[in-house]
């Protein structure tokens, strides 16, 4: 474990307003004109690769190559790629040349593997396990003395029965204060026990609890004063229907308790999707989850990662995305939470969140020693951070607009062309009709007034009302922060509506697709029901 003290507290109206690209859908959307992606060697663009890598842990080496290791694949017990910026990564092979012999079931694979440079070799721990079965899976160990191995095997360092528990695979090894441990867990809640000083056999009696049910492939970094305990929830390996997202707790005792953002004990939440989120997919980003942490060669640390699937491809694919701090020391990943598109390149000086980066100062701490308004449900996207407390506004031309919800591709739209006030706002299909354009002028503060261009109202949250699910209409100008608005650029082309009022966004009911959905406030989340494209007429 390492420190990482000193590190600049990143101010959440700044972190959430982004200046770089972010996640989620088309890199040409509308950006006070055409947002086109960055091909330029100071970005790059996620996934980055390599193709069927999950469940990734990586490591350094003394050279400063980058190594990721991955769950079993058809072809390989244990994946190795290499890099040398974090981004372009080299297949170099399989860490074992076989499956080990310490289990005689012919359905297990060898998942989640953890490397960790210790005792003068690489440790490589790893799950082994068959999907499905409680039939006794385990944690093994193999070595190298090399990061590209081959890795010769150790046997197992504890197996569930050894421990009087279930599913102990997703291994995170780590020593604090010179003693070696090992967190584990998947489905069953996350555990810690200690390990013997070689870090090949568990300690009896020593076993510890850190977070409940329904959470699995925990990884801890030490940083700001506080161990924060990363881990998965949701449903993973379903592809494109996959809800895996990351949230997290912190603790300043390695062995807990851990609490997350709402004061919560992790090991209070057994419902998937209770904590808070702070990765969660999207249309374009399916099932993100199952994450390592390291820094790159400016101090700078980074989320490495997979997603379940993408909109182009139902595979898992490895995805990076850089870590930053608000200001109450929580980790805020790729600005708002949703994975990046594109994003300035790791050790480039640049911070796509347009304030400092993420270095917390210490040594690496890497593996070395959608839904809608009035339900975020199981999707992966509930939680996450919220910016309620209204940050200024993107830069954004005033003009005529035609603005459509990423989600639906829908147009917003006063209902059935409606002039009077009071006059419900929805969403629906492209009828070219002025109901569906919309003029965006600035105000002296910063914020925008959304005039209808058919009604000549103004958009507003009815009866300046700022509880969750109050409705979006069109009025009269009546000078009230309920028909001023905050267009906050997500990074990725598309836009947030923040009321002025209340600290809500505008979002589309339930993440519904159906011409004539309501359109309501929300707190933001970071689904695609809440991003708006504005396209200039």
């Amino acid at each position: 474990m390492n420190e990482l003290e000193g590190g600049p507290n990143l101010n959440r109206r700044s972190v959430l307003k982004t200046i770089g690209t972010g996640a989620v859908g088309a890199c040409t959307l509308a950006l006070g004109g055409a947002v086109t992606a960055d091909d330029s060697p100071d970005h790059y663009h996620n996934p980055v690769g390599p193709v069927g890598f999950g469940d990734v842990t990586a490591i350094q080496a003394d050279d400063g190559t980058y190594y990721v290791y991955g769950t079993e694949t058809p072809n390989d017990v244990v994946p190795i790629a290499t890099s040398n910026d974090l981004v372009n990564w080299s297949y170099v092979g399989a860490a074992l040349p076989d499956h080990p012999d310490w289990r005689d079931d012919p359905d297990a694979g060898v998942w989640a593997p953890d490397i960790n440079d210790y005792n003068g070799q690489y440790h490589l721990y790893y799950s082994y396990s068959a999907w499905g079965s409680q039939n006794n899976p385990g944690i093994g160990l193999a070595t190298s003395p090399t990061p590209e191995g081959p890795f010769t095997d150790q046997g197992p360092v504890f197996r569930a029965e050894d421990l009087g528990m279930t599913n102990c695979i997703d291994p995170e090894f780590r020593v604090v204060d010179g003693t070696p441990y090992m967190v584990w867990g998947s489905w069953y809640g996350i555990h810690g026990v200690e390990l013997t000083g070689d870090g090949r056999d568990y300690v009896p009696g020593t076993t510890f609890h850190l977070a409940g049910d329904r959470r699995e492939g925990g990884m801890i970094v030490e940083a700001n004063g506080y161990y924060y305990l990363f881990y998965s929830t949701g449903h993973c390996c379903e592809g494109a229907d996959s809800t895996y997202a990351v949230e997290v707790g912190r603790s300043e005792s390695f062995t807990g308790p851990y609490d997350n953002q709402n004061g919560t004990d992790l090991r209070d939440l057994n419902e998937h999707h209770s904590g808070v989120s702070v990765l969660a997919g999207t249309s374009q980003f399916i099932g993100t989850g199952h994450n390592t942490v390291i820094r790159d060669d400016a101090g700078d640390l980074w989320m490495l990662y997979h997603v379940e699937a993408t909109a182009d491809l139902e595979e898992r694919q490895l995805m990076i995305d850089r870590i930053q701090w608000d200001e109450n020391d929580w980790p805020v990943v790729a600005c708002d939470g949703t994975p990046s598109s594109q994003s300035p390149m790791p050790a480039s000086g640049e911070y796509p969140c347009g304030v400092g980066g993420g270095n917390s100062g210490g040594s690496d701490s890497g593996d070395d020693g959608t839904g809608g308004g009035s339900d975020s449900g199981d999707d992966g996207t509930g939680g996450g951070s919220d910016s309620t407390d209204g940050p200024d506004s993107g830069a954004i031309d005033e003009g005529t607009y035609r603005i459509t919800n990423v989600n639906s591709g829908k147009l917003l739209e006063v209902a059935v062309a409606g002039t009077a006030d009071g006059d419900n706002v929805r969403q629906y299909g492209d009828t070219d009709h002025p109901c569906q354009q919309w003029e965006v002028a600035e105000n002296a503060d910063g914020t925008y007034t959304v005039t209808n261009e058919n009604s000549g109202k103004l958009l507003e949250v009815a009866n300046a009302d700022t509880a969750d699910g109050a409705n979006v209409r069109q009025y009269a100008d009546t000078g009230h922060p309920c028909q001023d608005w905050s267009l906050i650029d997500n990074g990725d082309g598309t836009y947030r509506l923040e009321n002025e009022n209340s600290g809500s966004v505008a979002d589309v009911d339930s993440a519904s697709s159906e011409d004539g959905a309501n359109v309501l406030q929300w707190p933001w989340h970071g689904g695609d029901n809440q991003r708006w494209q504005f396209d200039a007429i």
